[in-house]
């Protein structure tokens, strides 16, 4: 039963127990005590709130599961998104067409600040079978200006056992082609400290926006090391925005160092246009495309790392309000030139079974 079935049937009681008692034939003092009982079901209700009446977890988890098989039947490799970014401007229905003409299976629905994380749990009960009830992103003037109400909240959530993860943090964040956001919040600062905390509590994976300038490194691997049990998703993959300041990113082999360092760490895959260019530097970023005149391809040195480390990457499309126009282009280039490009055993980890795992805590089971 879910909240809305739930409220119904309450409205329904109190109607049948509130009229008049000549009217129901029923007693004076009969009357009076349905009343009191009446009073005390909706005082429940309001104790209780839709926490009694959600999805149990292992019955998501099966909704989630038929969802990623029917694809499966279809002769697709089902996409798990873990990284979206929800305010509300797009309709959910518009986002499921997309999924739908994608092959995205299921999508970590992220909220921003103003909506709360309860959006995500909002839009679960709507849609239980596309949105993965997902804490909110850490993106705004709150988080970065590390409000005590903000992480209170954030830990309060984590806490309630209804979510599946938390949403996008971020640390060292450039100017993009939808904000200004021109800032830097230290991995190693208090109000990151919550975050990692309550991954490693709650088994929670979280995201990670840092930009992988070599040095800004050393605040991330303290983090690492110190919270072996957080699961962090880095952003962005396959990026390198200035070849001069992201020396040790600027090939495969800087991800591959910072994997076999620290098994808690995954990547979601940089989500831009191969061959586009940072307008903050002029440098080409998404360095994990070779592109040439023949066209674009997966660089072999990147393909050998996902080949080698399949467990460690998932796919994250970045869509917000401002770039839900990029969404096929997004999922497109990942469809036509990494997973068609890897192994199918390899492409399924990266499209939706090591996702999987981070989101239940358990492999994928056909």
């Amino acid at each position: 039963m879910n909240s809305g079935t739930a409220n119904k049937l309450l409205t329904c009681t109190f109607f049948i127990c509130c009229g008049k008692p000549e009217n129901r034939g029923i007693k004076e003092e009969d009357f009076a005590m349905l009343k009191t009982l009446t009073t005390v079901i909706f005082a429940l209700i309001f104790i209780l709130s839709n926490d009694a009446f959600a999805l149990d977890k292992n019955e998501q988890v099966r909704i989630f599961k038929e969802r990623i098989k029917t694809l499966i039947k279809q002769g697709t490799i089902p996409i798990i998104d873990v990284e979206y970014h929800h305010g509300g401007k797009i309709e959910t229905d518009r986002l499921i067409g997309r999924m739908d003409e994608n092959g995205v299976a299921l999508t970590w629905l992220g909220p921003n600040e103003k909506l709360g994380s309860e959006e995500s749990i909002r839009q679960n009960e709507l849609h239980p079978d596309r949105f993965v009830p997902t804490i909110v992103h850490g993106d705004g003037k709150l988080w970065h200006g590390s409000d005590k109400g903000f992480l209170e909240k954030l830990a309060k959530d984590a806490r309630s056992g209804k979510y599946f993860a938390m949403g996008e943090f971020e640390a060292r964040h450039y100017p993009s082609s939808t904000n200004n956001r021109n800032v830097h919040l230290p991995v190693d600062s208090e109000a990151m400290k919550v975050v990692f905390e309550l991954s490693s509590e709650t088994g929670m994976p979280f995201l990670l926006h840092h930009e992988a300038e070599d040095e800004l490194l050393p605040e991330l691997e303290r983090m690492l090391a110190k919270y072996p049990k957080a699961k962090l998703i880095w952003c962005h993959v396959g990026r390198n925005r200035n070849p001069v300041t992201w020396n040790k990113f600027s090939k495969a082999d800087g991800v591959r160092d910072l994997i076999k360092k620290y098994p808690n760490l995954y990547f979601d895959l940089v989500q831009s246009k191969p061959g586009s260019k940072y307008h903050g530097t002029g440098y080409q970023d998404a360095i994990m495309y070779d592109v040439s005149s023949w066209g674009v391809s997966l660089d072999a040195e990147w393909e050998k790392l996902f080949e080698e480390f399949p467990d460690r990457f998932v796919i994250g499309s970045d869509i917000n309000t401002g770039r839900f126009g990029n969404y096929d282009r997004v999922m497109d280039t990942f469809r036509s030139i990494v997973l068609k490009e890897l192994s199918k055993p390899t492409a399924e980890k990266i499209a939706f079974k090591n996702a999987w795992k981070l989101m239940t805590g358990k492999d994928w089971e056909d």
